[in-house]
């Protein structure tokens, strides 16, 4: 056994004045009585009463020393030396992630990994150091490269998982930078394994700590608004990731108050789809929660929030000979006020959104603009009539856009600037376009079907309105502002500065130029652009939306590291495994039987 802090030993001393306390004998009080002969003893005492007396036995006197024989050996922390599985310099990169926040291990897998990260401090020999790493999106070092086992500790307390997912390579790398590819440099990774494909770079020696049991989750995989005659329309889209049938119950709030609530089943391995109509199109905003479901181990995916960004009016200028179809799609947009025109008017006010129509003119600069058919505004080099459908790119224009049922006869192929990218891609050639075009902070956006509507059964199918919707909706924002609907935590929104920010727990955030970052918090989000008039003119959402994070089964045991398992149990260490915290209670435990002793024991005990 060993001590690591021998001078504690000086604190022995102090059974010397514990002893004096039972060698003093009393100082008794005179008392004047009518005879001694019942006294006889205590005459013979007051005789030989002297300062000191012999020590004798004495109950109270053994348990105290033995007390303080215990606080001593604790202070003076002794060890012994025990096989270790870690030595050198230890990096313990502990997954953060938002799977990590399952329930399938009580209470949680990252209160699992930060039980398994404190053995592993336990461990440390006098000789090794370690680092603890977090890793989420961002990884950081919680702590320096120490052996000291209470700062290692103290930072092990304050870690807390995210929302985000792992980002391992970069956390591969600070654990590289801080061993400085030393010959002892020790990786040992804390992970439910999920979506950690990045762990086979771990050069060098390395373990893997397994965390997790089960798979089983249900989540919520997409939540939209979408504007009809009949209404508000909220789409939503639920995944049961597990290995069994889940029977669960979805609630919907608009504003705060239940608007529908419903049970049905989702398969395993299976999403299941469905839509509420009806919705009051003057709700603000949404929010979807599963409410029951049996085998549902990660709380974060349970709900999904969506704004209604109708609330402001805009001013589109419709430029076309006579196009029924595609005025009634504009027509039925709320908080969207059209005019018609077959040219722009003189001296005309400025219009949020222009919309071209087998028409060619000049527009203002850094027009937001919806161009169909053939325009003169971009070269063309011929058409085409092989237009099957090949894929279709993700982008707010072609959200829940289903184009694998239109039929076109005719497109022109159009020389596009490298900032208008296709959207829609058929085997002659791109039949959507969509772009922002930035020059000295002034934005330009741009739609354009390269064909015309007649010359296609477009119009005919359901693609048609929600094109046109998601078009006005991405090139004139309803709230006056490119900010988003929806964004994962952890997103910057770009929103002016000096902007006023309501978040989800009522607390004020005030902008700077480089936008708002403080999204960490799912929930919606309100802000103010116009200090004057104080009212809140727009919000957003931040949604915990992941597939990959929702996917929470864990991956087992994983072969991480570049050193067979022969090798690096040829090269364990030893550890110092101290016992302080015992002796600690033992003596806590003896001194409340003392007082108990002292207070109801036998009364000859009781005297000093």
């Amino acid at each position: 056994m060993n001590l690591l802090n021998p001078l504690a030993l000086a604190f022995a001393l102090l059974a010397v004045p514990i002893i004096l306390l039972y060698l003093l004998r009393l100082q008794r009080r005179e008392q004047s009585i009518s005879s001694t002969l019942l006294w006889r003893q205590v005459t013979l005492d007051r005789e030989a009463n002297t300062l000191w007396q012999k020590l004798r036995k004495n109950l109270l006197l053994f348990m105290q020393l033995l007390t303080l024989l215990f606080f001593v050996f604790a202070l003076i922390r002794p060890y012994v030396n025990v096989p270790s599985t870690i030595s050198g310099r230890v990096a313990v990169l502990i997954d953060a992630s938002a799977s990590m926040r399952a329930t399938d291990v009580a209470p949680s897998r990252f209160e699992q990994a930060r039980a398994r990260a404190s053995e592993l401090i336990d461990q440390l020999g006098a000789t090794d150091q370690m680092i603890l790493i977090l890793v989420d999106g961002a990884p950081r070092a919680l702590s320096s490269l120490t052996s000291d086992k209470v700062a290692l500790s103290e930072a092990l307390a304050q870690a807390q998982p995210s929302l985000s997912a792992a980002n391992w390579s970069a956390a591969i790398a600070l654990a590289a930078a801080t061993s400085a590819n030393a010959a002892d440099a020790n990786t040992v990774v804390i992970s439910d394994g999920a979506n950690a494909d990045d762990l086979k770079l771990i050069q060098g020696r390395a373990r893997f700590v397994p965390i997790g049991s089960s798979g089983d989750n249900v989540a919520f995989a997409n939540l939209t608004l979408r504007r009809s005659l009949r209404g508000l329309s909220a789409f939503m889209r639920i995944s049961n990731l597990g290995a069994a049938e889940e029977r669960i119950l979805v609630s919907l709030k608009a504003d705060g108050s239940l608007v529908d609530a419903r049970t049905f089943s989702v398969p395993a391995g299976a999403s299941t789809e469905f839509t509420i109509n009806g919705l009051n199109p003057n709700s603000g905003a949404l929010e979807a929660r599963i409410d029951q479901a049996v085998n549902n181990r990660l709380a974060a995916d349970d709900v999904a929030y969506a704004v209604n960004k109708t609330n402001a009016t805009r001013k589109a200028l419709l430029l076309t000979n006579g196009n029924r179809f595609l005025e009634q799609a504009l027509s039925t947009l709320p908080g969207l006020r059209v005019t018609r025109a077959v040219s722009v008017p003189v001296d005309a006010p400025a219009y949020d959104l222009y919309v071209l129509d087998r028409l060619s003119m000049t527009l203002p600069a850094r027009a937001n603009v919806l161009i169909i058919g053939a325009s003169p505004v971009f070269s063309t080099s011929g058409a085409f009539s092989d237009t099957q459908y090949v894929r279709t790119e993700a982008h707010p224009v072609t959200e829940q856009v289903d184009w694998r049922g239109v039929n076109v006869q005719l497109a022109q192929r159009v020389n596009a600037p490298s900032w208008l990218r296709p959207m829609v891609e058929s085997q002659g050639g791109p039949l959507l376009y969509a772009g922002e075009n930035n020059v000295d902070n002034n934005r330009q956006r741009m739609v354009l079907i390269p064909f015309e509507l007649r010359r296609s059964d477009l119009p005919l199918q359901i693609a048609f309105p929600i094109l046109v919707a998601n078009s006005v909706d991405w090139l004139a924002p309803a709230q006056g502002i490119n900010a988003p609907a929806s964004v994962r935590p952890g997103d910057v929104v770009p929103l002016p500065e000096n902007a006023t920010v309501i978040q989800p727990d009522g607390t004020q955030v005030t902008t700077d130029r480089r936008g708002f970052n403080q999204t960490l918090q799912p929930g919606v989000y309100r802000f103010q652009t116009d200090q004057e008039s104080g009212a809140l003119n727009g919000a957003f959402a931040v949604n915990f939306l992941n597939p990959s994070e929702s996917a929470i089964r864990p991956a087992g045991e994983l072969a991480i590291g570049t050193q067979d398992s022969a090798n690096a149990a040829v090269t364990r260490g030893m550890s110092q495994r101290e016992f302080w915290n015992w002796l600690a209670a033992l003596a806590l435990l003896l001194l409340i039987a003392e007082w108990w002793v002292y207070q109801r024991g036998v009364p000859a005990l009781r005297r000093r």
